[in-house]
C-alpha cells in the first residue's frame, strides 16, 4: 500500500494540528525536502479514496484534513492489520531489499525471479536492481546468491555464516517474525538456557541471553532441515576442552528432549561458541566468591588497563583509577574478543541513543577499539564500541558525582582578624568544595600564580585586568555573598565560546555532500593556519569507524587523534540537509582537540549533547546568519539551563 517512511510521515501529520513545513518533516524523517514532496504526492493519491487529504499551503506547510472520519478509521485498521501480519507490500527501496534478503534466507529451495517480482508487485528489472545491493550485503557473511537457469535464486554458503546472517536480517528485522520459530518455543529455549547457566554459575546479560536464544532457535530449525554446521575434528576438540562445552551439552540435551531433534557434536560446539560470545564472566562454580579475580583473567585485566591508559593519553578523562570500570570492561572484553575470532555479530539496540547522548564516551570507545586492533589485531564494530562507551560513561558519571573542589585566594584589606573570620566562614559554608590557598593583600596578589586558581574572593574592588574572575563580597559574609560565590562554583556553558570565534563560523552554505563539507573546512581552516597537513584525512579516517552524525540534523566530525596546537570548534550550517551516514545533517560542528588535552573539553561535549538533544535549539541554530546571533543563542541556552 505504501512504504514504512510514508507511514511515519502520515503519523507525524496525524499528531499535529498545525501545518508542518517540508523542511520540518524532512528533519523528522532524516530525508530531503524533495523526497517529502514525492511522498506527499503518493500519500495524497491514496488518502483521497479513504476520507482524507493533505492540504498544502504556500509558505505555511502541509496539514492532514479528515473529512470522513469513519472511512479514515477503516483505512487505518486495514493498514494496522497488514503490518501486524506482514502482508504489506514494500515499496520503499530499503524495505524491498530487506524483504528480499529475508525471503531468500528463509527459503530452502530456489525461487524464480518472476515469483519475487509478483510478490513485490514490481517488474523483474526492479528486482534485479535490488538484488545488486542484496548481494553486496550478503558478502559480509561470505554468502552468495546462486542463480540457476530454470530454477531461480538461492542463498548459499557456509552454514555458520548463514546462521549469523539469519540472526541479523530475520530476527533483528524491524518487523517481528514468527516464521522461523514460534514464541512458545523461544520461551522454552530461554527457560532451558537460564536453568543450565544458573546451575553452572554463568551470568548472562539480557542482550547476551536474547542472542543465545535466537541462535539456538535458528540451530533447531536448520538441523530439522538437515543443515548442519561443519567443523573439523580438531576444532570440535578445542571446544570440548572449554568449560562452557559441558554447559552447552546440558542445554542441547534438554533441547533435544523438548523439540525431538538430534544435535551432532558439531552443533554442541556451535552452542559453545555462542555461549563463549555472550557470557559476561569466566566460568566459575556457583559457590565461588564473586571477586574480580574469579570473574576476569589477569591477562584480560592487564589488557583492559592498557586500553584505559590509551584513552587517558588521548582524552584525559580522569577515570584510569576507577576499579569498577576496569572490572566491568574486563567482563565485557572477553566475550567481545571471542565474537571477533568466530566472526559473530551482536546488535546494540541502544547504539543511536549512545552516540547522541554520550559522544565523548563513544569517542573513548573508538580510541579503545583502535588500541585493541593495534595490540591484538581484533577489529570490533560500532555496536561493540557502543557497549564500551556505556562502561566509560558510567565511570565519567561516577567521577562527576564526586565533590568538585574549586581553588581560590582571599584578598582582604582590613586586617588579619577579619580575613581569618572570612576564611572560616567560607570553610564552614563550602566545606571540602572550596580549597582556599590563603589570604593576602592586593599587592601580594600581583605576584601570585593565578593559573593555579579558579577565582579570587575579595572584600575590596580590584581594577587590575586579571585572567580569572574576582568575586567581591562583604567582610562579614552574608547570604547574598554565599549565593554569589556559588555561582562561580559551577561550570558555565559559555566557556565553550572560548574555543571558537567569528572567523570559524560559516553560515547558510550551499554544499551537497559530506565530501564537499570536508573540502570546505580544509580550505578555510588551512587559510587561517588552524590545521596541519593531513587533518582532513584524519577526519575521514574517524568517519570510517563510525559516522559522526548523532541525529537531530547534527554532525560532529573530528580527527582520529589530536593534531592541532590549540583546541577549537568550527560551525558550518547548510541551506538544506545532506546525507551523512544513515542520517540527514544540516548543522556541522568540526571539533579539534589540542595535543595536550584539557579537562574543559568535557564542557564542550556537554554543550554539544544539549544541542543534539534539543530540536528547537537546532532549528534556531540552522537559521542563524551572523555570529552575534549565534552567541546570543548560546548565552540564552545557559540562562535557560540555570533556571
Amino acid at each position: 500500500m505504501f512504504s514504512t517512511r510514508e507511514q511515519k510521515l502520515l503519523r507525524y501529520l496525524m499528531q499535529t494540528e498545525k501545518e508542518m513545513t517540508g523542511l520540518e518533516l524532512a528533519g523528522h524523517l532524516h530525508i530531503t525536502s524533495r523526497t517529502i514532496r514525492s511522498m506527499i504526492k503518493n500519500l495524497t493519491a491514496i488518502l483521497e479514496e479513504h476520507g482524507a487529504e493533505i492540504i498544502a499551503r504556500h509558505r505555511k506547510g502541509y496539514q492532514l484534513h479528515i473529512h470522513d472520519h469513519s472511512a479514515f478509521r477503516s483505512f487505518l485498521k486495514i493498514v494496522a492489520f497488514e503490518r501486524v501480519n506482514e502482508q504489506w507490500i514494500p515499496s520503499d527501496p530499503s524495505d524491498r531489499i530487506a524483504f528480499l534478503i529475508k525471503r531468500l534466507l528463509l527459503s530452502e529451495d530456489y525461487i524464480k525471479l518472476e515469483m519475487l517480482a509478483d510478490e513485490l508487485y514490481v517488474s523483474s528489472s526492479t528486482v534485479k536492481n535490488s538484488l545488486k545491493e542484496v548481494r553486496e550485503l550478503l558478502t559480509k557473511y561470505e554468502l552468495v546468491v546462486d542463480s540457476r537457469p530454470n530454477y531461480g535464486l538461492k542463498v548459499v554458503g557456509n552454514e555458520l555464516k548463514m546462521r549469523f546472517c539469519i540472526a541479523e536480517y530475520v530476527f533483528n528485522s524491524a518487523q517481528k517474525t514468527t516464521e522461523l520459530v514460534a514464541d512458545p518455543e523461544m520461551a522454552a529455549i530461554r527457560s532451558i538456557i537460564l536453568k543450565q547457566t544458573k546451575r553452572a554459575g554463568i551470568q548472562l546479560s539480557d542482550i547476551g541471553l536474547s542472542n543465545l536464544v535466537i541462535h539456538i532457535a535458528i540451530a533447531c530449525k536448520r538441523v530439522l532441515l538437515h543443515n548442519y554446521v561443519s567443523m573439523l575434528d580438531e576444532e570440535i576438540k578445542n571446544f570440548e576442552e572449554q568449560a562452557e562445552y559441558l554447559v552447552s551439552r546440558q542445554i542441547v540435551t534438554d533441547i533435544e528432549k523438548s523439540f525431538n531433534v538430534t544435535f551432532p557434536n558439531s552443533e554442541v560446539a556451535y552452542v559453545t561458541l555462542h555461549l563463549l560470545g555472550t557470557k559476561m564472566v569466566s566460568y566459575r562454580k556457583a559457590s565461588d566468591a564473586l571477586s574480580p579475580v574469579n570473574l576476569v583473567s589477569e591477562e584480560i585485566l592487564t589488557l583492559t588497563a592498557n586500553l584505559i591508559d590509551q584513552v587517558e593519553n588521548e582524552l584525559q578523562l580522569g577515570i584510569h583509577d576507577d576499579q569498577e570500570l576496569i572490572n566491568g570492561l574486563g567482563m565485557h572484553l572477553k566475550p567481545a574478543i571471542n565474537r571477533h575470532y568466530y566472526g559473530m555479530n551482536i546488535r546494540n539496540p541502544l547504539l543511536a541513543e549512545i552516540k547522541q547522548k554520550y559522544p565523548l564516551a563513544f569517542d573513548a570507545g573508538v580510541v579503545m577499539s583502535n588500541a585493541l586492533h593495534d595490540s591484538l589485531g581484533v577489529h570490533i564494530n560500532e555496536d561493540e564500541i557502543g557497549y564500551l562507551a556505556l562502561h566509560i560513561e558510567a565511570a565519567m558519571e561516577r567521577k562527576r558525582l564526586k565533590p568538585k573542589t574549586k581553588r581560590c585566594v582571599i584578598v582582604c584589606a582590613t586586617g588579619v582578624a577579619s580575613s581569618q573570620l572570612l576564611y572560616y566562614k567560607l570553610k564552614s559554608a563550602f566545606e571540602s568544595h572550596l580549597d582556599i590557598a590563603g589570604t593576602m593583600n592586593l599587592y601580594e596578589l600581583r605576584n601570585y600564580p593565578l593559573e593555579s586558581l579558579d577565582f579570587i574572593i575579595s572584600t575590596i574592588p580590584i581594577y587590575d585586568d586579571l585572567s580569572i574572575p574576582v568575586v567581591e563580597v562583604n567582610t562579614l559574609l552574608g547570604n547574598q555573598d554565599i549565593l554569589h560565590i556559588e555561582a562561580y562554583m559551577v561550570d558555565h556553558i559559555t566557556l565553550v565560546l572560548d574555543y571558537t570565534d567569528p572567523e570559524l563560523m560559516y553560515f547558510q552554505k550551499d554544499l551537497q555532500t559530506r565530501e564537499e563539507v570536508f573540502d570546505f573546512f580544509e580550505a578555510e581552516l588551512t587559510k587561517l593556519g588552524r590545521i596541519p597537513a593531513g587533518f582532513k584525512e584524519a577526519v575521514i579516517e574517524r568517519e570510517k569507524v563510525s559516522p559522526t552524525c548523532y541525529g537531530n540534523l547534527v554532525a560532529i566530525p573530528h580527527p582520529m587523534r589530536p593534531l592541532t596546537k590549540e583546541t577549537f570548534w568550527s560551525v558550518l550550517t547548510l541551506k538544506k540537509p545532506i546525507a551523512w551516514g544513515d542520517e540527514m545533517v544540516q548543522y556541522i560542528c568540526l571539533l579539534s582537540v589540542q595535543k595536550e588535552y584539557e579537562d574543559e573539553m568535557q564542557k564542550i561535549y556537554q554543550f554539544l549533547v544539549k544541542v543534539i538533544e534539543t530540536k528547537a535549539l537546532v532549528d534556531q541554530l540552522i537559521k542563524i546568519e551572523r555570529y552575534a546571533d549565534f552567541e546570543q543563542v548560546i548565552k540564552r541556552m545557559e540562562e535557560y539551563g540555570s533556571r
